[in-house]
């Protein structure tokens, strides 16, 4: 059994040098990407922008794969990135919610400017 979520991670094309380095330095976050999750390539039609959900989900921080997608989103929190001959901070371009069972817990990280988030309403 355990604890599921439903997670959802946008990587920008800026970042997505950082995320690839990520990728070779952990099988198992590369398994939980590319062989585990569902992703929709160019995502909001932009191109180089990957989404990648989880459903139903154990994401805890002990697992090596969300220990690495963990990293690399504190690396993007810390750093500022060249776009385009301008200095950005990495946060911007990318995008990760978490929603786990419990009705409060909700985790939000990175600024991206894609259309993910929490919504949330009565259903009957």
């Amino acid at each position: 059994m355990g604890y599921r979520s439903e997670v959802v991670l946008v990587v920008g094309k800026e970042v997505m040098p950082q995320f690839m380095v990520t990728m070779a330095k952990s099988s198992q976050a590369r398994a939980a990407c590319w062989d585990e999750a569902e992703r929709v390539m160019n995502y909001g039609d932009e191109e180089g922008v990957v989404l990648f959900r989880w459903d139903c989900v154990k994401w805890y921080d002990s697992f090596e794969e969300v220990r690495a997608i963990e990293d690399f989103m504190d690396w993007c929190e810390s750093e500022d990135i060249d776009v385009d001959g301008t200095e950005a901070h990495a946060g911007e371009y990318f995008r990760f919610v978490r929603i786990g069972e419990e009705v409060d817990d909700i985790e939000v990280r990175g600024y991206g400017f894609w259309d993910v988030g929490v919504e949330r309403r009565v259903s009957y």
